[in-house]
């Protein structure tokens, strides 16, 4: 793949383009189909020949076409049963053997290992007409993320379907997500940036890609046209508020071990523990408490601990963390100090994490005790 941060696409040929007679039986009419070609230089960088790229949105097969070009074999999920029909109609037209599971992560099994995880992402509010699905609720399906009645319950969904990613990817394997931040009506909606916050507690963080489409005139094709077709509003060539939205964000993560800075880390256990702080380390850290056990032993990622639940010996460590640099959250979504001891068991951890401006990073997974 080019080393630059932006990619310029040209719309498929004829040959690999959605048919227009599959397009006609969508209730999207195929509006949110990606490009084989935007997909392809992806799967030759990330991926080697002979091993399983997988998409969990795989909509028309987009993904597995473009793995399948590239000698690779091609795996999705899909929830909306016509559209898996008609994705399993277009790769047959190809010759193409790719393997589409109905439903979706997790509840979906992969009869496969997968190497690379390569998806678009389904918009939020795009005035779904297909099959209705209720969810996400124990015993269900996450739902049709298109048909998500709010942006919460869309991006809790997501979230459980990333998670099951992770748990699919073997270590050091990519995650690679195309989204843009969307248009509903005069309200611009952060997808993007709630994409990457999310998966950014899942996988670390490694590049992005900025893909330019053709404007206009191949609005019908590309999956940055999400907004426009769904709003059907015009764009004044003069007005400078208002954009043709012909881009989309590559997101690439990767499923690795962030490095965490050890004698940071102790230092700030000593300086919690002075400040009298009750923190019972145990886990990958414990180990490495004192000393560098013997070479043999994996270097930790964090600090897994258990803490004091009384509500006021709770507050007053976040508080210090606070105050010491620390970002707190609970599975990715940003909480302050005043968040209950109750709530952090609920979610099962508090993450509290610090990012130096020298690239260091402590991080410390906290989990209260009943006050019992």
């Amino acid at each position: 793949m080019t080393a630059r941060s932006w990619l310029a696409l040209a719309p498929d040929p004829p040959g690999l383009a959605l048919p227009d007679d599959l397009r006609d039986r969508d209730p999207l009419r195929g509006r949110d189909c990606g490009w084989v070609s935007q997909m392809r230089p992806f799967v030759r960088a990330f991926s080697r020949p002979g091993e399983v790229v997988f998409d969990p949105f795989c909509g028309f097969g987009t993904t597995l076409l473009a793995a399948s070009l590239e000698g690779r074999r091609g795996l999705g999920t899909e929830i909306d049963p016509d559209r898996a029909a008609l994705a399993r109609e277009r790769l047959r037209r190809h010759g193409v053997e790719a393997e589409i599971v109905p439903g979706s992560l997790p509840q979906a099994r992969l009869p496969a290992r997968i190497a690379l995880c390569l998806t678009s992402v389904p918009y939020f509010g795009c005035d779904w007409r297909g099959e209705a699905r209720a969810g996400p609720s124990p015993g269900q399906l996450p739902g049709q993320l298109y048909g998500a009645p709010d942006f919460a319950q869309y991006l809790a969904t997501m979230r459980t379907i990333f998670h099951a990613v992770r748990e699919a990817l073997p270590d050091d394997g990519y995650c690679i997500a195309m989204v843009e931040n969307a248009r509903l009506g005069d309200r611009m909606v952060a997808q993007a940036w709630e994409l990457a916050r999310l998966l950014g507690s899942l996988f670390e963080p490694c590049e992005e890609r900025v893909l330019l489409y053709p404007a206009r005139g191949a609005a019908s094709m590309g999956t940055a046209s999400m907004d426009a077709a769904s709003t059907g509003a015009a764009v004044a060539d003069d007005d400078p508020a208002r954009t043709d939205r012909s881009h989309e964000y590559a997101l690439v993560f990767r499923k690795r071990r962030p490095a965490l800075d050890i004698d940071g880390a102790r230092a700030l256990l000593r300086r919690l523990r002075a400040d009298g702080h009750d923190l019972q380390v145990y886990g990958s850290f414990l180990p490495w408490l004192d000393a560098d056990p013997a070479a043999d032993a994996p270097p930790p990622s964090d600090i897994d601990a258990r803490v004091d639940g009384d509500p006021e010996r709770f507050r007053a460590l976040l508080a210090t963390l606070v105050r010491l640099g620390f970002r707190l959250s609970l599975w990715g979504d940003p909480v302050n100090a005043d968040v209950r001891p109750e709530t952090v068991r609920a979610h099962g951890y508090l993450r509290a994490e610090r990012l130096q401006g020298d690239g260091r990073r402590v991080q410390l997974d906290l989990v209260p005790r009943d006050a019992g």
